[in-house]
């Protein structure tokens, strides 16, 4: 067997015995993936069987719910976090409705849709770095501040469509004379987590971005990171594609990674 197929077996394996779907009714189903919120558990979505081949994933009000609890508002009186809150959304196509994130759907784009919903929730889960008591500058903002710095031409929020036409967003893209580098930006790396959503992410273009190669910066500086081999063995086990692991100061002082040089 190729090593190709054999990770696409793991991942496969993995992912059908890590995710759990549970019918409460007769149109109504529950989800529990493998992977984390910013209090350690595992995100939940809702399917909700509408008439027509229509569905409705959504995560019952619970990402949004929760950063309130813990003092991160989203309305006119805060605008700052509203308008983060409302541009991530925008960008994976969710919608809200109050404390509700969801998006209505075909029955057959559901895998698509759910990968898109599970990126949205992560990435909202992130804003809790607005609390008052956090460090306010988003890492986000860090990294392209020193891509500018390093007068190195890149692309903000770039999309791809993968797999099944599934769509895999990162954060910047850096175009070379050979290739491409993109870039996912992850705060604590720590969180494995994050790793694994980015392994899954290459996965899925490694048809349409063959010749990419993917670069994982994380906030050691403020996250000090435990293991970073362990970081890197998650990338090497879980993608068949190069995914490099930095951590921003290490970003900082580097000549030719960050840069428009073929690495």
């Amino acid at each position: 067997m190729k090593q190709s197929a054999k990770l696409k077996n793991q991942y496969f394996e993995w992912l059908f015995k890590e995710q759990n779907f549970q019918d409460l009714g007769q149109n109504l189903i529950r989800i529990d993936t493998p992977f984390l919120d910013n209090q350690f558990d595992n995100i939940v979505l809702y399917v909700e069987v509408l008439s027509n081949d229509r569905i409705i994933i959504t995560d019952d009000g619970w990402t949004l719910s929760n950063l309130e609890d813990k003092g991160i508002y989203f309305n006119s009186q805060n605008k700052t976090n509203l308008t983060a809150l409302e541009n991530i959304i925008s960008h994976l196509g969710i919608d809200r409705r109050h404390h509700e994130l969801y998006i209505e759907t075909d029955f057959s784009k559901f895998p698509i849709v759910k990968q898109r919903m599970l990126q949205a929730i992560m990435q909202v889960n992130d804003l809790i770095v607005l609390h008052k008591n956090v460090r306010r500058n988003i890492f986000f903002e860090e990294v392209a501040d020193l891509l500018t710095k390093k007068e190195v031409l890149f692309v903000n929020k770039p999309s791809y469509a993968g797999k099944e036409g599934i769509t895999i967003q990162f954060d910047f893209s850096i175009p070379t004379q050979k290739n491409e580098k993109l870039i996912r930006t992850i705060r604590n790396g720590n969180d494995l987590n994050r790793a694994k959503l980015l392994t899954m992410d290459t996965q899925l273009l490694r048809y349409t971005k063959t010749s990419a190669e993917y670069i994982a910066i994380f906030d050691d500086i403020h996250y000090p990171i435990k293991n970073l081999k362990t970081v890197q063995s998650v990338f090497n086990e879980n993608s068949a594609s190069k995914i490099i692991a930095l951590p921003f100061s290490s970003a900082i002082e580097d000549q030719t990674i960050l840069s428009n040089k073929v690495s």
